[in-house]
C-alpha cells in the first residue's frame, strides 16, 4: 500500500512534467543558459522513462536517498538533459543566475529609395497689396511624395518685401518676387506689387518759360517715395498760350501766360507757364558798307520776327578801322575793315563787314603806280607837290557832282589850277569813277588811249592825285598834270 501510494504520486508528477515539456515546445525563441550559450535542441524532449517505465520518474538522488523516496522535481531530483543535470527543467524557466529572457533582434529591413523634387508652383495670398500688408507664399511641390520638402523663401527686393518676425511684409512701393528654393536647388517665384497711397504731388517747378512752337515734359513727382495712384489729369486754363496732354507733355502755342493744373486722387499741383516768342534772326541795314576816314556811320538793326517778346540787342565792333561812338553809331578812324556784330538777348547774332578807305593813302598809291608805268616807258618819273595835289583833290570831289572835265559851275577844269595857285605852261587831267582800288584806276587809265597818252606825255613833269567818295561809297579819281 505504501509503495502503491508512492507509485501513484510518481505517475502524477511524471504527467505534470510531460505537460510542462509540451508547453515549452511552443516558445518562439530559445532561452540562454547560465553560461550564455543556447540550450541544446534535446532540452525540448521528454525525460527518459524511469525504472518502472513511468514517464517523469527520476533516478536515485545524489544525496544517497533510496529509490523508495524519490525527490520532487526541481528540488532534490535533477531532470535529465543530454548535456547534464537540470537542463530539461530550465527550458521554460529563468537561467540559474535568475536573468530574464533576452529576445533575438529582428532581421534588418531594406531602405526606401529617395524621391527628388522636380518642380514647384509658387503663389501668393495677394498679388497686389498696400504698403504695410502681409503676404503669405503658397507652395505646391511635385511630386507630392518627394522625400525632402524643406525650402527657403527670399525676396528679390527687400525695399519692397521684407521678412518681419517670420512673415513677409510689404514695406515699400514697387514690385518684387518671393523666391522659393528647395533643398535640391529647384526654385519658383511669385510676383507681388505693392502700392503706396499718394499724399501730395509736384510738377518739378512752379514756373517755367518756354519758346513758342516748342514743347516740354512736366516732371510729376509723387510723395511719399514709391507712391502710386493711377493716371493723373492735366488741364490748361489758356489753350491759346499752352496746351497739355495726359502724359504731361506741354505745347507752347502763343505768347502769354497759362496755368497748368494736375490732379491725382485727392492731391493736386499747379505750374505757371510763360510762352515767349524768341528772336530767330537780325537784319542790319546801312546806307553803305564803304566809308572813308572821318565818316560817322549808324547801325540800324531789326529783330525777326516782329512780335518777338524781347527785342533788345547789343552792338560790338571788331577791328581798328572803326570804333563805337554811341549806342548804334561808329566812327571811321583808320583804313581797313571792321566787323560789326549785333547780338539779340537770346544769343541770336548777325555780322556785317565795313571797309574804311584812307583817301590820302589811295592817292599816294595811284602816284606810285603811275610812276611805275612811266618807268616802263623809259620816261622821267613824276614829282609831286602839295599845291598840285590839293588841286587834284578838289577836282575829284567836284566830279562827284559833275563827272566831266568841266567844273560843276560849267567852267573849265583848268580854272581850278589857277585858283589853286599852280603856275604852268602846259597842263592835263585824267578822271575816273567807280574803281574800288588804286590798281583798278591806273589799269583802266592805261587801257584808255587818251588817258594813257596823258600819263606817258614827256612834257609833263609834275603829278597831283586826288580821290573822293560819295554818300554811297563810290570812289572818284583825278590826276592833275603840269610841266
Amino acid at each position: 500500500m505504501k509503495n502503491s501510494q508512492y507509485r501513484i504520486i510518481a505517475v502524477i508528477l511524471s504527467a505534470f512534467m510531460l505537460a510542462s515539456l509540451c508547453a515549452c515546445q511552443g516558445l518562439p525563441s530559445p532561452k540562454r543558459s547560465p553560461s550564455g550559450a543556447s540550450p541544446p535542441a534535446s532540452s525540448q524532449e521528454a525525460a527518459p522513462p524511469s525504472s518502472d517505465g513511468q514517464p517523469g520518474a527520476v533516478s536515485d538522488g545524489a544525496d544517497g536517498s533510496d529509490s523508495e523516496n524519490p525527490g520532487t522535481p526541481g528540488t532534490s531530483g535533477t531532470p535529465y538533459t543530454p548535456d547534464g543535470p537540470g537542463a530539461a527543467g530550465a527550458a521554460c524557466a529563468s537561467d540559474a543566475a535568475g536573468e530574464p529572457d533576452v529576445p533575438v533582434a529582428p532581421e534588418p529591413t531594406q531602405a526606401l529609395p529617395t524621391v527628388e523634387v522636380r518642380r514647384i508652383y509658387v503663389d501668393v495670398s495677394a498679388k497686389e497689396v498696400m504698403r504695410g500688408a502681409f503676404v503669405e507664399p503658397k507652395v505646391v511641390i511635385y511630386p507630392t511624395d518627394a522625400t525632402d520638402k524643406a525650402y527657403t523663401v527670399s525676396s528679390s527686393d527687400e525695399n519692397v518685401l521684407r521678412e518681419t518676425n517670420g512673415r513677409w511684409m510689404a514695406v515699400g512701393g514697387g514690385s518684387a518676387d518671393l523666391i522659393v528654393t528647395m533643398s535640391n536647388g529647384v526654385s519658383g517665384k511669385a510676383s507681388v506689387r505693392v502700392t503706396v497711397p499718394v499724399e501730395s504731388i509736384s510738377l518739378g517747378s512752379e514756373k517755367i518759360t518756354i519758346a513758342r512752337g516748342e514743347r516740354a515734359k512736366l516732371s510729376l513727382t509723387l510723395s511719399p517715395e514709391g507712391a502710386s495712384g493711377g493716371q493723373p489729369r492735366f488741364t490748361s486754363d489758356n489753350a491759346d498760350v499752352a496746351t497739355v496732354r495726359d502724359d504731361g507733355t506741354l505745347y507752347a502755342v502763343g505768347a502769354g501766360t497759362a496755368t497748368i493744373l494736375c490732379v491725382l486722387g485727392n492731391a493736386e499741383a499747379t505750374c505757371e507757364v510763360t510762352v515767349v516768342v524768341p528772336v530767330t534772326g537780325i537784319t542790319i541795314s546801312m546806307e553803305r558798307r564803304v566809308f572813308k576816314i572821318g565818316d560817322i556811320g549808324s547801325i540800324n538793326a531789326t529783330v525777326v520776327p516782329e512780335d518777338a517778346t524781347n527785342k533788345q540787342f547789343s552792338v560790338a565792333i571788331e577791328g581798328e578801322a572803326a570804333s563805337l561812338s554811341g549806342d548804334n553809331a561808329f566812327s571811321c578812324v583808320a583804313g581797313g575793315e571792321a566787323v560789326i556784330t549785333v547780338t539779340a538777348a537770346n544769343g541770336v547774332r548777325e555780322r556785317l563787314t565795313i571797309t574804311v578807305i584812307d583817301l590820302e593813302a589811295f592817292a599816294n598809291e595811284v602816284f606810285r603806280l603811275t610812276n611805275i608805268e612811266r618807268g616802263k616807258a623809259g620816261l622821267t618819273l613824276f614829282s609831286s607837290g602839295a599845291t598840285l595835289t590839293k588841286v587834284a583833290a578838289v577836282r575829284a570831289d567836284e566830279t562827284i557832282r559833275n563827272f566831266s572835265h568841266d567844273r560843276p559851275d560849267g567852267r573849265s577844269c583848268f580854272t581850278a589850277f589857277t585858283e589853286g595857285g599852280v603856275n604852268y605852261s602846259m597842263a592835263g587831267e585824267n578822271i575816273a569813277m567807280g574803281q574800288r582800288t588804286p590798281e583798278d584806276a591806273v589799269r583802266d587809265w592805261m587801257n584808255s588811249p587818251g588817258h594813257r597818252a596823258a600819263i606817258l606825255e614827256e612834257g609833263y613833269g609834275r603829278l597831283g592825285v586826288g580821290v573822293a567818295m560819295d554818300g554811297s561809297g563810290r570812289l572818284y579819281w583825278a590826276q592833275a598834270f603840269t610841266d
